[in-house]
């Protein structure tokens, strides 16, 4: 009479052993690398954010040195000329400033200004008066 069970070798039953073995340990390697509050992922993203916070604080402590020297050291009258001219505007007496002004819209030409206003001044362009 067959039975119901299925029989397996024994060389079948230990492979089937080792593949669930080999998905367990898998499964926890997994949960290790990518799923878990400090997994690997998670612990080298930490470790990087560290190391940019890191060099961030390296820069600014050498400007906070930098700077506590200047203090230190004073201003220079150049450096009070300077501030004094660009900040404030101000000027020695006899003294004439032309003040020089960046165009800030650069897309458009002296030819394309002409044009726009020739077409809104044109006798077409009614304002309704």
């Amino acid at each position: 009479m067959p039975s119901s069970r299925l029989s397996l070798s024994a060389d079948t039953k230990r492979r089937l052993r080792k593949i669930i073995l080999c998905a367990i340990v898998a499964a926890a390697l997994a949960s290790f690398v990518f799923l878990d509050s400090h997994s690997l992922l998670k612990r080298m993203t930490w470790h990087n954010e560290y190391t940019e916070v890191s060099q961030e604080n390296e820069r600014l402590r050498a400007d906070i040195g930098r700077l506590e020297k200047e203090v230190n050291e004073g201003l220079s009258d150049e450096a009070v000329e300077k501030i004094a001219r660009e900040e404030y505007g101000m000027h020695r007496p006899g003294e004439t400033v032309y003040p020089v002004e960046e165009r800030t819209d650069t897309s458009k030409s002296a030819s394309e200004n002409r044009k726009h206003e020739a077409i809104n001044e044109s006798p077409d362009n009614t304002s309704g008066d």
